[in-house]
């Protein structure tokens, strides 16, 4: 690092307005003024939309996955054209770069987040975790009407996965014995897109019984539709809309398929996780094998294993405790830790399972059948 480098890493800190970070980091970069000054149009308007949010314009404020999200979406919702949209998140995911390199900020939300193309299916928006406990709802309602759409739905929301993923995904991506599903696959002239990403123990269930009552192959589609076909393209589609048709949701109200993937990063952001895992969950391209892959990531695996846990478990208790009934349990205690094991195969710790027998027995009962079928 050369003498202007360390002068400026003490000029500049992570309460540095994001305006006077872009005049120190132009001293760095051969840029016309043409470029300087669409460098810094970019930066205003995103500065203007962490004030909007009551935050201060600072390079710590920016590194939020959630709020560069919902800035992309902003640029969406007042028709900016996607190729505008494109440089202005290039725009400032390369001032996040340039200081992350000197240690000044410890993420790029930019560079993990996507911009929807211009082809694209509409715009959704992203869910609560009350509209969740809503889909949830919709899914077994469904289900008692004879419509099973309950594992391509669950695959988007814990998953992140887009729409081709889920409709290429076949029994032999499902790891069993770790609770993984792994998406392998083969592009042309381009690295192999891997995913491998944990699942929630009870979805883990349901996806047993579901290739079991469907007496599925390893080489057979994971995912079918309302009429018991093979998922294809554009079906997820529907999928989806007969939850909205549900409840009634039209209009901004409804949900894409899209928006699981939106919701999914959203929510472990919110819960502290890293945008380095979020950027993971959301998949990159990899030429190495799944057990090298595995190795490499474990503890990004570990985190998102444990959350979308958490979340799984909040839906779960919805379905089955009263609407005027709350049930508060320790969330910490959750899970088994060495000397409090219940089980050496069930996920939960005797203290969460002595909890949940006090405060919710019909879902430790559904916990404990589904695990022990």
């Amino acid at each position: 690092m050369n003498e202007n480098l360390y002068a400026l890493e003490d000029l500049v800190n992570i309460k540095t307005t994001l305006s006077q970070a872009l005049l120190f980091m132009k001293e760095h970069r051969y840029w016309s003024e043409k470029t300087f000054d669409s460098y810094q149009y970019d930066v205003k308007l995103f500065e203007k939309h962490l004030i909007d949010q009551g935050l201060e314009p600072t390079l710590e404020n920016g590194q939020h996955f959630s709020l560069v999200n919902r800035w992309i979406v902003k640029q969406k919702e007042n028709d900016v054209a996607y190729k505008t949209t494109m440089r202005r998140v290039a725009a400032l995911s390369s001032l996040y770069s340039f200081y992350k390199d000197l240690g000044i900020v410890q993420t790029n939300a930019f560079k993990a987040s996507s911009v929807p193309g211009e082809h694209v299916e509409p715009h959704s928006r992203t869910l609560e975790m009350d509209d969740l406990k809503k889909v949830y709802w919709a899914i077994e309602s469904l289900k008692k009407e004879g419509i099973f759409i309950g594992v391509p739905i669950k695959l988007l929301l814990f998953t992140g996965f887009r729409n081709h993923a889920i409709i290429k995904l076949k029994v032999e991506n499902i790891n069993w014995e770790e609770g993984l599903i792994v998406y392998n696959q083969k592009i042309r002239n381009t690295k192999n897109k891997m995913q491998v990403l944990p699942l929630p123990p009870l979805f883990m269930e349901e996806l047993r019984n579901h290739v079991l009552e469907r007496e599925l192959t390893m080489e057979d589609p994971l995912c079918y539709g309302i009429k018991g076909f093979p998922l294809k393209n554009k079906q997820l589609n529907a999928l989806v809309n007969k939850v909205n048709d549900f409840l009634n949701w039209s209009g901004e109200e409804r949900v894409t398929p899209h928006g699981f993937r939106y919701t999914i990063a959203t929510l472990l952001d919110e819960k502290g996780l890293s945008v380095d895992t979020i950027k993971y969950l959301l998949g990159h391209s990899s030429g190495t094998n799944v057990d090298l892959y595995l190795r490499r990531h474990k503890r990004k695996i570990q985190q998102i294993k444990k959350e979308i846990t958490n979340i799984e478990f909040e839906l779960e208790t919805s379905l089955v405790q009263d609407q005027n009934e709350a049930y508060p349990l320790n969330r910490e205690n959750m899970f088994e830790t060495q000397g409090n094991k219940s089980d050496s195969n069930f996920p939960y710790s005797e203290e969460f399972i002595l909890q949940l027998s006090k405060s919710n027995p019909q879902l430790l009962e559904k916990l404990m059948m589904e695990h022990y079928k």
